[in-house]
């Protein structure tokens, strides 16, 4: 982790954090298929390069590959990074095997009860194998993006003492709140999911094209709400659901922000340790681009993390009437033709100018500034969204 003395005034401050002190990690899960374009049932790729095999991980079903790249605070590294890691294990693959670059499953090569599972790590089998027996396996096998998003240590000392926030976990839970409040606006940008496989209903609910599949109820297969007003809070939330049977295991909980203390699946780590990192799940694969990902979003969230904390402080009340109505919003931004104005675009169009102002203010620089004039364009014009590009570019299957 890069460590510096942030010794420059106010403004620079906030320019010297947002370029070199927010640490993104980020996690990209795709599907091996065969050259017929369904699953693949071969084992995991054992015989990747050296200098591949850091970055490649198991996931839960064998046909999966998650690409992890170590965390940086420079965007451009972290898409050059990714695109070039997924771009060579495609060549490394079988001769009858490539990548799927979309979201939502790819047609099945065999029963939904008969998904292999990965048997690795061990201690990981039954819970998977619990799962594939109480879901329906093809939602469980929604791919996305993950990204992973903290300060420096110098950093959250500033930001602690700047906006009198108590703890570090105090900050981070300010962010999450927020990342939470607005997840609609990055299934709206970032929503890629516009249509699924003919196999992914058995009864298909959906009357045509929409924004994101996997970003709405008929993504994931739980449907648990978090508690968002503390860490505590938070924690207990998860375990209740777990008690009453809602979830299986504290890993099962799928909602768009995690809170997360080093790499534990645990959430009682916090108690100890502390509110490391944040944990993003809510974005689709961005199937136009090799990396899933592209540099701009990644710098949108690099603003939203410090917008998101300069944010007035809400009441436990607020913030839990605040997430229900998220929770609306984004089912609504999800299940919308990805082609028409959404019913928030007022709403969008406000908040991308707030931040604007707030990049202005702080001095963050003009390469931010571009970034959010780019995106209130997608406002504008409906079609230059990724899910109507996705639906123009991406053939059905």
């Amino acid at each position: 982790m890069r460590l510096m003395v942030l010794q420059l005034n106010y403004r620079t401050k906030l320019n010297e954090i947002i370029n070199n002190h927010i640490e993104i990690g980020v996690e990209v899960e795709k599907h091996r298929v065969g050259s017929d374009k369904r699953l693949s049932l071969k084992p995991f790729p054992e015989k990747l390069s050296a200098s591949l095999t850091p970055y490649v991980k198991r996931e839960f079903c064998t046909s999966q590959l998650e690409f992890a790249m170590p965390h940086s605070t420079n965007p451009d590294l972290i898409v050059d990074l990714l695109s070039t890691v997924i771009k060579n294990t495609a060549q490394q693959l079988e001769p009858d095997e490539q990548l799927w670059h979309y979201s939502c499953p790819p047609e099945l090569s065999c029963r939904v009860e008969d998904i292999p599972i990965s048997q690795y790590p061990k201690e990981s089998t039954e819970y998977r194998r619990q799962s594939c027996l109480r879901y329906d396996a093809r939602r469980l096998l929604n791919n996305g993006t993950h990204i992973n998003l903290s300060f420096s240590p110098e950093a959250t000392s500033y930001l602690m003492k700047e906006l009198n926030y108590l703890t570090r976990d105090d900050l981070y839970i300010q962010i999450a709140q927020h990342f939470m409040f607005n997840r609609w606006l990055l299934t709206y940008l970032f929503g890629a999911t516009p249509f699924a496989g003919h196999d992914y209903f058995d009864h298909n609910p959906l009357n045509g094209p929409v924004r994101s599949i996997r970003s709405s109820s008929l993504g994931f297969a739980n449907d648990t709400r978090g508690d968002y007003r503390s860490a505590q809070h938070y924690i207990t939330a998860i375990d209740r659901a777990v008690a009453r049977g809602d979830l299986l295991q504290p890993r099962e909980y799928y909602e768009s922000v995690r809170l997360k203390s080093g790499d534990s699946k645990d959430p009682h780590r916090i108690l100890e340790h502390g509110i490391t990192h944040l944990e993003l799940r809510t974005f689709d694969l961005n199937p136009l681009a090799i990396s899933a990902v592209t540099v701009d979003q990644i710098r949108l969230i690099q603003v939203l993390i410090l917008y998101f904390a300069y944010q007035p402080r809400l009441s436990g009340m607020q913030v839990k009437e605040s997430l229900a109505v998220a929770t609306i919003m984004n089912e609504r931004v999800a299940l919308e033709s990805p082609t028409e104005r959404t019913a928030y675009a007022v709403q969008g169009l406000d908040l991308l100018a707030d931040v604007a102002d707030f990049i202005k203010t702080k001095q963050l620089g003009g390469i931010f500034e571009d970034v959010i004039d780019r995106y209130r364009t997608y406002f504008l014009q409906a079609d230059w969204t990724l899910a109507a590009q996705v639906l123009e570019k991406v053939e059905p299957y």
